[in-house]
C-alpha cells in the first residue's frame, strides 16, 4: 500500500511538472506587443504547412519536449506564401542569417530582439540549447 502511494505522488508529481504549451498565433507584430506586455520570450516560426521540417518542429514544442512554455513564451506560426505576414518577419528580422531551408525560427527577448536565430529542423537537445542559452541573454523582466 505504501508502494503505491508514492508511485501515485510521483505520477502526480510528474503531471502537474508538464507545463502547458502556449497557443500559436499568425501575427509577428502581435506575437511580440503581447511578449511584451507579458513579460515573456518570443518563439517565432516562419515556414509552411507542406514542409516536413516546420511540422516537425511545431511538434517538437506541441508535444513538450523542448522548454517552450506558456509561462515564458509567445508563440508565432508564419506562413512564408503569405507575402504581408513573410515582408513583416523579414522586415522585423532582417538582420538574421537564415540560409534557405525552413523553418525560419528566432527566439526574441520580450521587445522583439533576437537573442537566437536559426533555419532548418533541429533535434530536441539541440533547440533546448538554444532556447536556454537564449534566455540567460534575456535582459530581466522588472
Amino acid at each position: 500500500m505504501k508502494a503505491l502511494s508514492i508511485i501515485s505522488a510521483a505520477i502526480l508529481l510528474t503531471a502537474s511538472a508538464i507545463a502547458e504549451v502556449p497557443k500559436w498565433g499568425n501575427d509577428v507584430s502581435k506575437a511580440v506587443s503581447q511578449a511584451g506586455r507579458e513579460k515573456k520570450l518570443g518563439f517565432i516560426l516562419m515556414g509552411r504547412e507542406a514542409c516536413s521540417n516546420c511540422q516537425a518542429t511545431k511538434a517538437l514544442v506541441n508535444e513538450g519536449k523542448v522548454p517552450v512554455t506558456a509561462d515564458a513564451f509567445v508563440i508565432a506560426d508564419i506562413n512564408v506564401d503569405d507575402q504581408r505576414a513573410q515582408a513583416e518577419f523579414n522586415k522585423k528580422f532582417k538582420k538574421e542569417s537564415f540560409g534557405n531551408t525552413l523553418p525560419f525560427v528566432v527566439i526574441t527577448d520580450s521587445k522583439g530582439k533576437a537573442l537566437a536565430s536559426y533555419s532548418g529542423f533541429k533535434d530536441a537537445a539541440t533547440l533546448t540549447t538554444m532556447i536556454e542559452d537564449a534566455k540567460k541573454k534575456a535582459p530581466a523582466a522588472k
